[in-house]
């Protein structure tokens, strides 16, 4: 059972960012914002319209990289581990490099992955004196939660500007997406090794909401085909590969 005070006292002491790790985002922000901002749909360049785009996107990328960061720390610590997140230069790179070689039709934003520092002080008992999978794999989980979630949340500000809403929703669906890749230095391989099922199950619930909401759906239908996308992308996995192990 989770003890708030326990918990909100550790979020006073731990959660801050520590100065590498503020650099980091500074840089990956600005870099990300560019990648999503490259191609402003339209036919003709427009310095002031394309800077218009640009600056968007960058309070975009902002509110998912909090989102995607603070979920990360805030589940962490209630665990009791402090979260350090991991610099990914060489996704940062592929993101430039493929959304330029595409002229921005494909978007790929990571930055970083996750690192729990248990805080053996707040914990008792020996047999909590180790890391499991399990704990990595929750916690790096909640990262592209947060961002379904923000993406979900900003779906229905019907009173904020269009354009600013439908970016910071596909920003943080392209987040939440890019992030379960099974690619070393993200968020999916740690919620992979955790449980193929969960990893798969999740994955493609994100998917399924990622597809309906864009498409304007009801949330009944948002729900059914989130549903109806982890069971396919689950029994895809365990017909095509998990029974063949």
């Amino acid at each position: 059972m989770i003890d708030p005070y326990n918990w909100i006292d550790k979020v006073k002491r731990y959660f801050a960012f520590s100065s590498n790790e503020l650099k980091w985002l500074l840089i990956s922000i600005p870099v990300m914002a560019f990648i999503v901002g490259f191609n402003d749909g339209r036919d003709t360049f427009v310095f002031s319209l394309w800077m218009g785009n640009l600056l968007i996107c960058l309070v975009a990328v902002t509110i998912a990289v909090l989102a995607h960061e603070t979920a990360h720390r805030l589940i962490g610590l209630e665990q009791g581990y402090k979260v350090i997140f991991k610099p990914f230069f060489y996704g940062l790179i592929a993101g430039l490099v493929l959304s330029v070689m595409s002229y921005g039709k494909i978007v790929f934003l990571a930055y970083s992955g996750v690192m729990l520092n248990m805080l053996e002080k707040h914990r008792l008992g020996y047999f909590r004196y180790q890391l499991g999978y399990f704990h990595l794999g929750t916690v790096s989980l909640m990262g592209p939660v947060a961002n379904m979630l923000v993406a979900i949340l900003f779906k229905t500000f019907e009173f904020l500007p269009p354009e600013l809403t439908s970016k910071i929703v596909l920003v943080n669906i392209i987040f939440a997406l890019t992030n379960m890749l099974p690619i070393p230095g993200l968020d999916g391989p740690q919620v992979l090794y955790t449980s193929r099922w969960l990893y798969f199950l999740s994955y493609g619930a994100m998917i399924g909401i990622s597809i309906f909401m864009w498409k304007g759906f009801a949330w009944w239908v948002v729900a059914l085909g989130a549903i109806l996308a982890a069971l396919v992308l689950w029994l895809g996995f365990y017909f095509l590969i998990e029974k063949h192990l």
